[in-house]
């Protein structure tokens, strides 16, 4: 078995924040929510049309995640839109699009 070397080790401090983006985000809808925030912001009802859930349903997680640091809002006219904030969910996004599956891992 090959053997695979690290430059240094990752440092606390960012091992901690990577543990509550997973943590948080440790549901199937949330990251649904996630991947679909990362292509542009999205009000409640269009996030909650995408992802199949009631709007409340879906503002319980994003508050959630607001809380967390993970997405923010903005008021466009009378609606709020959300986006992703947290380079760690967009990595994590990007991990689960290469690797989710389990193909590609050595």
């Amino acid at each position: 078995m090959p053997r695979v070397r690290s430059a240094k080790p990752i440092p606390m401090e960012t091992l901690e924040s990577a543990a509550l983006v997973l943590r948080v985000l440790a549901h199937p809808q949330r990251l649904k929510m996630v991947e679909l925030l990362l292509a542009r912001p999205i009000a409640v009802g269009e996030l909650s049309e995408a992802v199949g859930l009631a709007p409340a349903a879906v503002s319980q997680h994003l508050n959630n995640m607001r809380a967390h640091g993970i997405v923010d809002c903005h008021r466009v006219g009378r609606q709020v839109h959300y986006e992703v904030i947290n380079a760690n969910a967009r990595h994590l996004i990007r991990c689960l699009r290469q690797y989710g599956d389990g193909c590609g891992l050595a």
